[in-house]
């Protein structure tokens, strides 16, 4: 009796059911979450300030100049609160360097630059990286108040956990202010973003040829200004040439400075790089570079 039941255990354990796995017990395939979005309003907001800045919802005329300056600022990561990361800017203190901006400066973009005839100072707002917070909250707070930006992308970084999608580049990009104003300009910031001025001629052209080209497939637009990773590659005649080569009419870098307006260089404009400091600094910091007392 044991040897029968013995042997008819044996017989199901073979049986080909016995091994299949229900489809319950399959393992699932491992999804990466992506974080969500939290989104800027006029009345959910990581501060209250928007509605008491008149820099912002009052305009004001802007001082003119007869030695008008250009002054980019730059930005990477705009948050709802203080951290210690040194690249993100707190949205507190973002408003307020919004709203100083607005007052003194006339807001553009590299495209009208070349064009324009100032008769104020010029400040060009731009951001690096295309990091998720240019969309939930830069988006729609410039978009409140009509202000321009020029966003800096690296391909290789669009999709990945903690950044923008090409979908929301292009919803970003096809945005239109009632007056037909375009406010979100988007440029290169480079393929992969390693430091330029390290790489060979030729990785120098897929760099910009292959960043350049696709940003233009999701946003419609032409790209044409190029911004240096770690602002390196300065002046490097290789990158220069690539550049005018393949379209481009500008070059962006990170080091520090206000130009005078019949000074500019397109090919080694200045940028200063706001870190994680009050708008008291932030405003030193700009009074400094253009000597503005």
């Amino acid at each position: 009796m044991k040897r029968l039941l013995l042997l008819l255990i044996l017989s199901i354990s073979l049986h080909p059911l016995a091994a299949e796995v229900l489809p319950e017990q399959q393992s699932a395939p491992m999804v990466v979450e992506r974080p969500p979005v939290r989104y800027w309003s006029p009345t959910e907001r990581g501060s209250t300030l928007v509605q008491t800045l008149p820099g912002l919802d009052q305009p004001s005329p802007v001082p003119t100049r007869t030695d008008p300056k250009l002054l980019v600022v730059l930005y990477h990561n705009i948050v709802f609160g203080r951290t210690g990361n040194i690249y993100n800017r707190d949205l507190y203190n973002f408003e307020h360097d919004l709203a100083y901006l607005k007052r003194n400066y006339t807001i553009t973009n590299f495209t009208d630059l070349v064009t324009h005839k100032p008769s104020t100072d010029l400040a060009i707002i731009t951001f690096d990286d295309g990091d998720l917070s240019l969309y939930g909250i830069v988006y729609p707070l410039f978009r409140q108040y009509e202000l321009e930006a020029t966003i800096f992308l690296v391909p290789n970084f669009i999709g990945e956990v903690g950044y923008m999608s090409w979908e929301q580049v292009r919803e970003m990009s096809d945005y239109r202010t009632e007056g037909g104003k375009k406010l979100f300009h988007f440029e290169s910031h480079s393929l992969t973003h390693r430091m330029m001025g390290s790489l060979s001629e030729e990785e120098i052209v897929q760099e910009l040829k292959e960043s350049k080209s696709r940003i233009e497939e999701w946003t419609h637009a032409e790209v044409t200004v190029l911004a240096l990773p770690f602002g390196n590659g300065e002046g490097d005649k290789r990158i220069i040439t690539a550049a005018k080569r393949l379209g481009y009419t500008a070059i962006r870098t990170s080091r520090p400075q206000a130009v005078l307006f019949e000074k500019l260089n397109l090919w080694s404009l200045p940028a200063l790089n706001v870190e994680n400091y009050s708008t008291d600094v932030f405003v030193q910091k700009a009074l400094d570079l253009t000597r503005r007392f």
